[in-house]
């Protein structure tokens, strides 16, 4: 059996179907170290601002973001402007623009978002102030030419935050009291939808109170979930190295940056339940969230030690040059209606990782009860057929009783509902 999906839907009759409009957003998420804001130990020669407009654009060049989240930016809003207008509307571009600048907590360094214009348009925002920083929060809509015709499009909120620094009880014990003041905002909104919570967590480990809360609080309306789903204990631990974010440096010869080598995986973006179902209209794909310039064999190394062949050279210098963080990365498709025939939306989502044992899928709920899975070939006739128990969010389906000899094409599933969808396999 193949290990990876096309996420289509089938009329199975013919094996063919209407499709509804897609587009691909890319998102990113950036620490971009103390931008722009000079300290005892990040200076003018060791954190040039000017500098780190050069690595930035080159980064940016290489990416080409639709929505471009930062933290560890200067308070001022001649610093958020000032990435607008030497980094993003550059190299012949002038479709980005920014969201509005809040600073409620009082500290030296804000968040910020940039976005393309000629996808996005921005709706709204609100920010929670902090003992630290502010968390904020930006909901935007796709330009979707035909929405005057539709009067549907496809929404998504990005949530920023820069938790509170520290491997002490104390420094973790603020990171929770952080995100347990946005948990308690989305709780009382209790409004499902596309959410995104991105940002440098600061966490060690994903059992840390802060990052339980996240995934686990008691409304699963609200709970998040890691789009890689890699759990552990990320510190200093080289069976996460793929996913390692911070430090890019190695060596100790620059103050400003944290040094030791990849060793922690701080930053993140994590997703609702809606965007990793896909079931209003955004939704994520799978496979494409990375750290960009980690290639995986620099764990407690700097990332330009030795040969580091995972983007082009003078992106991994701007890498290296711009941040002690690397940027997190992924891809979200957005299906937007066009009218009748439009592919079916259900309330679920199946699919086997990549990075899965054959015998495994992963059946994404938005309720408990049975689904019916029927497995069949490219005829059309059925192979196997089995019910399952899942539960609202992931949950492991066991494949290993389907005939090995089987040529399959295609998985049927009926949720408790009655919505049924077909996937089709790679072959």
């Amino acid at each position: 059996m193949k290990k990876l999906l096309l996420l289509l839907s089938f009329s199975f009759c013919l094996l063919s179907f209407a499709k509804a409009q897609t587009d691909t957003l890319t998102v990113m998420q950036y620490n971009l170290l103390n931008y722009n804001n000079y300290t005892s130990y990040c200076t003018a020669a060791n954190n040039n601002v000017s500098n780190k407009d050069a690595y930035l654009k080159t980064i940016v060049d290489y990416v080409l973001p639709d929505i471009f989240t930062v933290c560890e930016m200067n308070q001022l809003q001649t610093s958020v402007d000032r990435v607008l207008t030497n980094v993003m509307n550059t190299s012949g571009r002038s479709n980005y623009a920014k969201g509005p600048r809040t600073n409620y907590s009082s500290s030296d360094m804000v968040n910020m978002v940039y976005y393309n214009t000629n996808k996005l348009v921005y709706h709204s925002y609100t920010a929670y102030p902090t003992d630290i920083r502010d968390i904020n929060v930006y909901t935007f809509y796709y330009k979707d030419p035909a929405i005057a015709v539709t009067n549907d499009t496809a929404w998504i909120t990005c949530i920023i935050m820069h938790l509170k620094a520290g491997s002490y009880e104390a420094d973790a014990a603020e990171r929770l009291a952080e995100v347990t003041i946005l948990m308690n905002q989305l709780n009382a909104l209790n409004k499902p939808g596309n959410y995104l919570a991105m940002g440098d967590f600061n966490t060690y480990t994903s059992t840390e109170e802060c990052y339980d809360l996240l995934l686990n609080h008691t409304n699963p309306n609200i709970r998040f979930y890691d789009p890689i789903t890699k759990p552990g204990d990320w510190n200093n631990n080289c069976s996460f190295a793929s996913y390692h974010t911070q430090s890019t440096h190695n060596d100790y010869n620059n103050d400003c940056f944290a040094a030791g080598g990849l060793d922690d995986r701080f930053d993140h973006i994590m997703a609702s339940l809606d965007v990793m179902s896909g079931g209003k209209n955004v939704k994520y794909i799978s496979g494409s969230y990375t750290a960009l310039g980690n290639d995986g064999n620099h764990c407690n190394d700097s990332i330009n030690q030795g040969t580091n062949t995972s983007v082009p050279a003078n992106v991994l210098a701007a890498l290296m040059g711009n941040s002690d963080h690397l940027p997190v990365i992924l891809k979200l498709q957005i299906d937007v209606a066009t009218g009748i025939n439009d592919e079916v939306k259900v309330p679920f989502d199946f699919y086997i990782p990549s990075n899965s044992a054959d015998d495994n899928g992963i059946l994404v709920s938005h309720c408990n009860g049975e689904f019916s899975i029927e497995v069949m070939n490219v005829t059309g006739s059925l192979v196997y057929r089995f019910q399952t128990n899942a539960a609202t969010g992931y949950n492991t389906i066991n494949l290993s009783d389907i005939p090995k000899t089987a040529s399959i094409a295609f998985f049927r599933i009926t949720d408790p509902d009655g919505n049924v969808k077909v996937y089709r396999t790679l072959r």
